[in-house]
């Protein structure tokens, strides 16, 4: 690592998102430890969860195209009147104190539903224990942000042998390996500039950036892009989908030049859609700059990790080249210092 970036990442977040597939493998082993006891058939899958622990939920909702049962994402306060019997709902809150998420599993615990939750303590576990809830118990002591594959690896041990997801245990473990094969290749040295690294120079120009995926396949991890650039860069992006922004958000690109934006077109698999190659070529003359980023590995949960992966490295990376500690998020901090004061 260049010796003026361990200046400025008074965090250790390069370190945290290194060390990632480490952690994975240990997380893996807690899943496969402390399965999910499903009582009734389950009918639907309800994801729980905020922020970084909220990503968990988008990952799994990626990753399970062939899942038998719908699977949903809720990032509220409140869970929908249908929950029930045959709703499994999964809580994520990595610190286990998330108020949004902990309202959701007090709702479903009313409703009747199923539960499956993780956590690294608090209240999420004490729950558990109460109401002998099925529970995966996390290393804790991350930002959540930067804990996304000790939550994923977690909830997929746990929930390998649940037929309704149609998950593969030879493939999960075979993609631990392909995330310490991607640490190594990303890690810069004096003779290495590695693919994140390049991108992050790329982008760095651009006041804004564009991520843009494919709904069904890489819409999620563009999301997740958003997200990290957001905390890690602390730089305003915009995610969006084809082929519903053909309908809408190509019309003010196309308008009018955008020299201070840039865009990125995730894509899941190795050659691009037709009807996507010819937006990409009509909003390339009004933008800054368009790069896409096709996800390498074998199988959906590989491409996944890939690019899901590349776009920690990339914000972190961006971070260092703009001077800025990724590890600080002082608006967030800020945020629920002032809710806490609030008496309802």
């Amino acid at each position: 690592m260049q010796t003026d970036w361990q200046a400025i990442d008074q965090g250790l977040m390069l370190e945290k998102v290194l060390h990632a597939p480490q952690r994975a493998r240990a997380h893996w082993q807690k899943g496969l430890q402390h399965p999910l006891q499903a009582k009734t058939e389950i009918r639907q899958v309800l994801i729980c969860g905020m922020g970084g622990s909220g990503s968990t939920g988008d990952f799994l909702q990626a990753l399970c195209t062939t899942a038998t049962v719908p699977i949903l994402v809720n990032k509220a306060a409140e869970i929908p009147a249908w929950v029930n019997a045959h709703t499994l709902v999964i809580g994520v809150s990595y610190s286990g104190q998330t108020a949004e998420t902990l309202a959701c599993i007090e709702q479903a615990i009313a409703q009747g539903a199923q539960l499956h939750l993780l956590s690294s303590g608090g209240r999420v576990a004490e729950l558990a224990e109460t109401y002998g809830i099925s529970y995966v118990p996390l290393d804790g002591g991350l930002p959540p942000r930067a804990a996304l594959f000790d939550l994923a690896f977690a909830l997929l041990g746990s929930i390998i042998d649940c037929p309704v997801f149609q998950l593969n245990q030879v493939e999960s473990e075979a993609s631990l390996q392909w995330l310490g094969s991607l640490s190594a290749s990303w890690t810069p040295d004096q003779t290495n500039k590695p693919l994140p690294l390049s991108l992050a120079e790329q982008l760095l120009p651009f006041a804004h950036t564009l991520i843009w995926g494919r709904a069904g396949q890489s819409g999620e991890v563009a999301l997740r892009w958003k997200n990290q650039f957001a905390e890690n860069s602390k730089r305003l992006g915009c995610n969006s989908v084809f082929p519903e922004l053909n309908h809408n958000e190509i019309v003010p690109i196309c308008a009018r030049h955008h020299s201070q934006s840039a865009a990125i077109y995730l894509s899941l698999e190795s050659t691009l859609s037709a009807f996507d190659q010819i937006s990409l070529d009509l909003i390339t003359p009004h933008l800054g700059r368009v790069e896409v980023v096709k996800a390498q590995g074998e199988g959906r949960l590989q491409r996944l990790l890939y690019l899901i992966y590349l776009g920690d490295f990339l914000s972190v990376y961006l971070a260092f080249l703009s001077g800025t500690d990724p590890t600080p998020i002082a608006a967030i901090t800020e945020l629920k210092n002032r809710m806490a004061e609030i008496k309802e």
